[in-house]
């Protein structure tokens, strides 16, 4: 029998983010489907997303791109992402961001790897009036392009000009998580909360594109019969940390809006939310709002990129960005009625059966990087 050709899965970051944990469950897949996997990130050597991996048993190369400085730093790297395609004899390579194709464009077109297909998850850095001539250019070393939801397609075939039957839009996909009442119970007794709490929670990126201030000031405006009751639990870390925790003191919510720091057990932490809120400015399709749906958690974010088609047809409800008084309208709506919450978890419970199943997600994969579904099933006996 044959060795299994190997795919190589590059992340931003080896830190807990929604397109690495994207990458994260693809790798997985693709070992289990009976593919050698190796995995990398341009931007860190080490992180919780690399003890995953490992823990795993998927190998993790050091390719951080941030140790290489200037105009030869960026050369040197492209030799040594050549000669880490070579020596690691690569069948098919998979990145995220177009920034990516940057990096490892050229070595991949001189180690004639045909198939590099590029997963978009938010266009904000393409968007840029500088960065469109690079982006234009480098996607031409791509063998397709995913996007995780429509609106991107158009901006990469219109803006960028690339052809259409390059483009693919790939939604995300999450497994569906068991919510048992000793699970949520047994959570809620790790985080110290109390069965009357009503517990928001938001889990993701502590940065400025999440404008958490709109988000904590949404708290804060809650009516007073909800406020005494309900607790925020943000999860992540982030270079908005410092400033967040400032305002939440200059509000004064006290003990009321709690920082948990970044976590490698999200699935389960999510198990102890009542809801779960986003008040970003900028999204494509957030992994996290998929795992809060598949937690049987209702959710509440800002209509903002493939948000409103993910919790449209009252799976979720949607408010505009930096409208703090919307988005507490929202929160005190959903704390307030058990039926609505109950609502809100059937339907999107149904969608993500349908429309975010892990196996087809992994097959269309596979197949644009130009692989069988299973490779067990393909070997034959020489």
């Amino acid at each position: 029998m044959g060795a299994a050709p190997t795919i190589a899965e590059g992340l931003f970051t080896f830190r807990i983010g929604g397109s690495e944990r994207v990458g994260v469950d693809l790798a997985l897949e693709f070992k289990r489907r009976g593919y050698q996997v190796v995995c990398f990130a341009f931007h860190d050597s080490d992180g919780p997303m690399r003890a995953q991996l490992e823990a795993s048993g998927i190998r993790c190369l050091d390719m951080n791109y941030d140790r290489f400085r200037g105009v030869f730093g960026r050369l040197l790297y492209l030799w040594k992402f050549w000669r880490m395609l070579r020596k690691e004899r690569i069948s098919a390579l998979h990145v995220h961001h177009t920034a990516a194709l940057i990096l490892c464009g050229i070595p991949s077109w001189l180690a004639r790897i045909n198939r590099v297909v590029m997963t978009e998850h938010a266009i904000k850095w393409g968007e840029r009036v500088q960065n469109r001539a690079p982006a234009r250019y480098y996607c031409r070393y791509a063998s397709d392009i995913t996007v995780v939801e429509p609106t991107q397609a158009d901006y990469f075939r219109t803006v960028l000009g690339v052809p259409a039957d390059k483009v693919h839009c790939v939604t995300n996909a999450v497994r569906l998580a068991s919510r048992t009442p000793e699970c949520v119970s047994g959570m809620r007794q790790k985080l110290r909360i109390t069965a009357e709490v009503f517990a928001f929670f938001y889990v993701g990126r502590l940065d400025p594109i999440k404008d958490l201030s709109t988000l904590l000031d949404a708290f804060a405006a809650l009516p007073p019969e909800l406020s005494r009751r309900s607790r925020l639990y943000l999860v992540g870390e982030g270079t908005d940390r410092a400033r967040l925790e400032g305002k939440r003191d200059a509000l004064q919510l006290g003990e009321r809006a709690i920082f948990l720091g970044a976590r490698n057990d999200v699935s389960e932490v999510l198990l102890a939310a009542d809801a779960f809120v986003m008040s970003s400015i900028s999204e494509g399709l957030p992994m996290v709002l998929l795992e809060a749906m598949a937690a049987g958690v209702p959710c509440v974010a800002t209509a903002v990129g493939g948000i409103p088609g993910l919790l449209g047809s009252d799976r979720g409800l949607s408010v505009p960005a930096q409208d703090s008084a919307a988005l507490a309208a929202a929160m005190a709506s959903i704390a307030r009625s058990p039926e609505l919450r109950a609502r809100l978890v059937e339907n999107a419970m149904e969608n993500l059966r349908k429309n975010h199943a892990v196996d087809a997600i992994v097959d269309r994969y596979l197949e644009l990087l130009g692989l069988p579904l299973r490779f067990a099933e393909s070997r034959t006996v020489a």
